[in-house]
């Protein structure tokens, strides 16, 4: 009889977590109602800057805006902020639900809205293509909700919260 441990690599952390983060915006969008087309198209960059900046420890949080069609105007944000710092609980776990519980409960948007997936990085992150600096718009009008640990990966993992 033979006894296994198994530990996960840095690298099953950072594939995890960037799947788990990218799962929730693609599910947000398509619940919503959104146009899924530009995020399809693109989700391959943004899985590469996702856990390229995982890996280097730069990545501070993504956040998805949605916005009035034509304006700056930001109707609802969502923002998933990493921590690998050792502070979430330990395992491999999503909860989807809480998210889409809270999706609901922020109400609909119109179809027609835009959206983009931004991130927050710590100075000095390596350049990734696809990817150029930007503005986050102004959120000071919207109220933020907490929803807490959504995604962990051992002791890493995201805390979400949304803005309406």
């Amino acid at each position: 009889m033979s006894t296994f441990v198994s530990t996960p690599t840095y690298t099953h952390t950072v594939t995890h977590l960037t799947d788990k983060l990218l799962t929730s915006i693609s599910n947000i969008i398509r619940d919503s109602g959104l146009d899924m087309g530009r995020f399809c198209r693109t989700r391959e960059s943004m899985e590469e800057g996702i856990k390229a900046w995982l890996d280097s420890g730069h990545l501070e949080y993504v956040v998805l805006e949605i916005c009035e069609p034509g304006t700056e105007k930001l109707i609802k944000l969502w923002k998933f902020e990493v921590f690998t710092d050792g502070t979430g609980e330990q395992g491999f776990w999503f909860d989807g639900a809480d998210i889409r519980y809270h999706l609901q409960k922020a109400g609909a948007v119109p179809a027609r809205c835009e959206y983009t997936v931004k991130v927050q990085n710590k100075p000095g992150e390596p350049a990734v293509s696809g990817w150029s600096n930007c503005q986050f718009r102004d959120a000071s009008a919207l109220r933020q909700y907490s929803l807490g640990t959504t995604i962990s990966v051992g002791s890493s993992g995201a805390r979400t919260s949304y803005y309406r």
